[in-house]
């Protein structure tokens, strides 16, 4: 049995390794707090795509910028740039802030109409940052600028899924999966074709798929992957703002559905991978999949 891990956004700080290390630690303690025995021969493996996907978007900008890409939306931006602003408007309704708000933290008195530019969108980051109170500073220090970037570059898309294909054996696989890896992981597991991969479980953790500006991007529309044979499961904290809705039949309709574990991620940044990959839900997941297998 081989796990693969997909790792999510503004990881270009880090190597290869470190982040294996990380996310091997993590899981490891995840065991220790299930007692549960961490499973003999199992292989982990994560491919890296923090500066590509960095690369890719500074290439999309540039395109754009020179006129190679010709898309604009009807406010005159790039589509990756629409996209971003839709993302933080979802953040906005979700976190309770009124257009008024963010038209006031801009400095402005006539009436707002949109994250129509960058004044809005850090204005918002700005109330996001002070109505959340550190809880998740997802917007303040990260810009999702590169997850747009994934969602509207075909460039970019296939480049990264391409990447975390290669790194699949007909071995039986497990796909644990945090942020903008969970809508990785759905693309993939929607071009996989059935016969030749073993894919036993999916575990997406602290997911904006949920969010209604990432799920207009998908491709196909919410649905269940025909390549999974096993169980999904999706941890989130409803304090996460990056996990704005659990993937219920509300946000995420799909049939068989998917099983949704609330937590509390205990710590300052409330989409840290470390908490929700180390909670005991992963690992019982894990060994309940090991032990159907064996049926």
């Amino acid at each position: 049995m081989q796990i693969l891990f997909i790792h999510g956004r503004a990881q270009e700080e880090f190597s290869q390794e470190i982040l294996l290390e990380i996310w091997s630690k993590a899981l490891s303690s995840s065991f220790e707090n299930a007692k549960i025995s961490f499973p003999e021969n199992l292989q982990l493996k994560l491919p890296y795509y923090g500066k590509d996907l960095i690369q890719q978007r500074d290439l999309y900008k540039e395109a754009f910028k020179s006129g190679k890409i010709k898309m604009r939306s009807a406010n005159n931006e790039s589509q990756l740039d629409e996209v971003y602003h839709k993302i933080l408007e979802d953040l906005r309704i979700n976190a309770g802030i009124t257009k008024k708000e963010v038209a006031e933290e801009a400095g402005e008195t006539e009436q707002y109409r949109g994250l129509m530019n960058n004044k809005h969108a850090i204005a918002l980051a700005r109330l996001l940052d002070k109505r959340l109170d550190a809880v998740s500073n997802f917007c303040v220090k990260w810009k999702t600028d590169d997850v747009a970037t994934y969602l509207v570059s075909d460039n970019a898309r296939k480049e990264i899924n391409d990447l975390h294909i290669s790194s699949l054996t007909e071995e039986p696989t497990i796909l644990i999966a945090h942020s903008l890896g969970t809508v990785i992981a759905y693309d993939i597991l929607h071009t996989l074709v059935e016969e030749k991969y073993d894919i036993r479980g999916l575990i997406t953790l602290g997911s904006p798929l949920g969010v209604n500006a990432v799920k207009r991007q998908l491709y196909p529309a919410p649905a269940y992957p025909p390549s999974l044979k096993g169980p999904w499961v999706n941890i989130y904290d409803p304090k996460d703002i990056v996990a704005l809705n659990p993937l219920d039949n509300k946000n995420f309709r799909v049939t068989p559905k998917i099983e949704n574990r609330e937590i509390e991620n205990d710590s300052e940044n409330r989409h840290d991978i470390t908490p929700y990959l180390s909670n005991p839900i992963v690992a019982e997941t894990i060994h309940n999949i090991f032990k159907s297998g064996d049926r």
